[in-house]
């Protein structure tokens, strides 16, 4: 029991005692008053009645009998008796004691019980003693007296107790408010820190005041301490997880992320999800271009382009970490490729609007890889496909993303991709209602006869309006393990002839090796080409580009595949030789109009023996057989010049076409 209570409780007690002690006196003081007032009462009408009767005409018996009955009438005496000197009753009236009677109960008689006296008087005829006059009060009237005031009593004490309970109460309803406001709530406030400190005000109780005000300074020493704790460690955890140029966060915080979400939490469990990786390739010519404030001052703005692309997609929850000098990631926990793809592309736009030049006249680079993961996934094979995505993205030389997929991924522990069923829908809806278009480029090639060039990449109109587009390079994988890639390429191949048929010039198509090996895309192809067979000047600006890789692994159906293209009047062409340099021995096993280099080989053309060899190689080779080589990626005049020397047609210009094709 707490010690105010205990200190109310006592209180309560003495109170109970003195309203018990007052009710008892007030109800003995009360029957003592009664009890005085019967005795009086029968005294002096003892005094008056014997008065009477010693009065000369009260001599007879018939007068005595009716000063006695008219008396007992009265109803005050319970008996009225005149004796005579011999001890014989003259004279007697009387009635037994009423049990029951009045309004007192008798149990409230037998424990207050009233006294009845009896006054006695002589009564004498002159000289002449006549007899002795009893008379005996009636108590009932008092006993009913004494019951009205002891109820009104007794009702006045417990009004009065009831009164005390509801004041104490109030009072320790009180009493607990002050306490909390004084001393509880500043306690809690100290408890929790950072919490605002109470209104200060006057104190309710003065003997607090003291005690409050000490601990009001502590609270507020407390409460000093523990903000620059907060902000120390703040400072900390920033230090800790975030890049200190960019304000994204860092290595480790994506790490930790990444091995979260793919383990799952109580509230969170694991799911698939996407990673992209973007690595500016050119950050030392950056550096050399920009002071060290600028270039700190343009990694903020990729910082902050990528932030507010992540904040126009909150479903997704992405967020984005800067891993070394040149390599960011941004992490997209539970999305499907459709929403990550349309993410991708807008922080693909932003970076290519934050390409600046360099100090040899060329833009800055990016490398971009996509990969998509599942539960069965670890941290580290993530990270390794991701690596290997922009290898691939590097050497290739183009600036799309390289998707690489979890379920087309050697190492790979589970088929299938994440939002295969959304994907299967977008592209199926984008094949039946026309979604799909041509991306043109102008390409000009140095000392090339044809200086009316294009080269097209499909494209996906995406969006209730269509506002969104999404490049090949991320849709064509989900395309390719959905079994759709060759719907897709033979869609190009009807719109690349379309748009020859409204131009002039040159139209390079590219097409995807898996198609080759479904049964209907060649049948298709050829009914498609010969549909204008009888216009061979369009079909002889069509190019249909294939990779590399092809010659290797599916050396018969290239082979294939270039016969029915040539049977149809149109022309193949071999694309990213350099990073398939075994090709070279196949060259020779397919007709193609061009081969296509470009990526590392190039641009280090100067710095490596090796790349320097090869393509004197790939030059040779090609000549040998009649064909064309191009290069693409040139970085500078010397190298061009050095290509040129081997004869081979270095890329001056390339410029998105207005004539698109959808």
């Amino acid at each position: 029991m707490s010690l105010l209570k205990q200190l109310l409780l006592s209180v309560t007690v003495a109170i109970a005692f003195i309203l018990a002690g007052t009710l008892v006196f007030s109800i003995g003081g009360a029957r003592q008053y009664l009890n005085t007032q019967l005795q009086a009462q029968s005294e002096n009408a003892a005094s008056s009645l014997a008065l009477s009767l010693s009065q000369p005409a009260s001599q007879d018996k018939v007068t005595r009998e009716l000063l006695i009955a008219a008396l007992y009438d009265s109803g005050q005496f319970r008996g009225i008796s005149l004796k005579g000197t011999d001890g014989r009753v003259m004279v007697e009236r009387s009635s037994p004691p009423a049990k029951g009677a009045g309004m007192a109960p008798a149990w409230f008689s037998g424990l207050l019980p009233l006294a009845t006296p009896t006054a006695t008087r002589q009564v004498s005829d002159g000289w002449r003693q006549v007899g002795e006059l009893s008379v005996t009060s009636d108590d009932l009237s008092a006993r009913d007296a004494l019951w009205r005031s002891s109820t009104r009593v007794l009702a006045l004490v417990v009004v009065a107790g009831l009164l005390w309970a509801l004041f104490a109460i109030l009072l320790i309803r009180w009493l607990k408010r002050a306490l909390k406001d004084e001393i509880t709530e500043q306690v809690r406030a100290i408890a929790e820190g950072g919490q605002p400190a109470p209104a200060s005000t006057r104190p309710r109780i003065a003997e607090l005041a003291h005690a409050s005000r000490m601990i009001r300074d502590v609270r507020e020493r407390v409460r000093a301490t523990a903000q620059e704790q907060s902000a120390h460690i703040e400072s900390l955890r920033l230090e800790v997880n975030q890049d200190p140029v960019t304000g994204l966060t860092n290595r480790k915080y994506f790490v930790n992320e990444l091995r979260r979400v793919l383990k799952g939490g109580a509230d969170s469990p694991p799911a698939g999800g996407h990673v992209l990786i973007f690595r500016q390739r050119d950050l030392a010519g950056l550096n050399a271009t920009m002071a060290r404030n600028e270039a700190d001052q343009w990694l903020r703005a990729v910082g902050q382009g990528v932030t507010r692309v992540m904040e126009a997609f909150p479903e997704m929850h992405a967020q984005a970490a800067r891993l070394n000098g040149s390599d960011f990631v941004v992490l997209m926990p539970q999305s499907i490729g459709v929403d990550a793809t349309r993410l991708v592309q807008q922080v693909r736009q932003v970076l290519d609007a934050l390409r600046v030049r360099l100090n040899d006249g060329r833009l800055c680079r990016w490398s971009l890889a996509l990969t998509d993961y599942t539960p069965d996934c670890d941290v580290s094979t993530v990270l390794a496909r991701l690596d290997h995505g922009l290898m691939y993205a590097e050497s290739a030389g183009h600036d799309d993303v390289e998707y690489v997929s979890y379920a087309n991924d050697r190492h790979g522990k589970a088929p299938g991709g994440t939002g295969e069923a959304a994907w299967r829908a977008l592209l199926t809806d984008a094949l039946s209602q026309g979604k799909l278009e041509l991306s043109l480029r102008r390409a000009i090639y140095e000392n090339h006869g044809s200086s009316d060039r294009h080269e097209a990449s499909l494209e996906l109109r995406d969006g209730e309006n269509g506002e969104n587009l999404l490049s090949g390079y991320l849709f064509m994988p989900a395309a390719v393990r959905l079994g759709l890639s060759a719907d897709c390429d033979l869609r190009a191949i009807e719109l690349g002839l379309a748009w020859l048929d409204q131009h002039g010039g040159e139209l390079a198509i590219k097409v995807s090796l898996p198609s080759l090996l479904q049964p209907h895309f060649l049948p298709e192809m050829k009914r498609r080409l010969r549909g204008l067979h009888a216009q061979p000047d369009q079909i002889g600006r069509l190019l249909l580009e294939i990779d590399a890789h092809g010659l290797i692994a599916y050396g018969q159906e290239v082979q294939e595949f270039c016969r029915q293209v040539a049977a149809a009047g149109a022309r193949t062409a071999l694309r990213r030789l350099a990073q398939q340099p075994a090709a070279l021995m196949h060259l020779h096993e397919a007709s193609f109009s061009y081969v296509k280099l470009g990526g590392d080989m190039v641009t280090c053309l100067l710095a490596s023996p090796g790349a320097r060899q090869l393509a004197v190689a790939v030059a040779q080779t090609a000549a040998g057989l009649g064909i064309k080589v191009y290069a693409d990626d040139v970085p500078d005049a010397e190298t061009r010049l050095m290509l040129q020397k081997n004869g081979i047609f270095a890329l001056l210009s390339t410029a998105p076409s207005a004539d698109a094709a959808g």
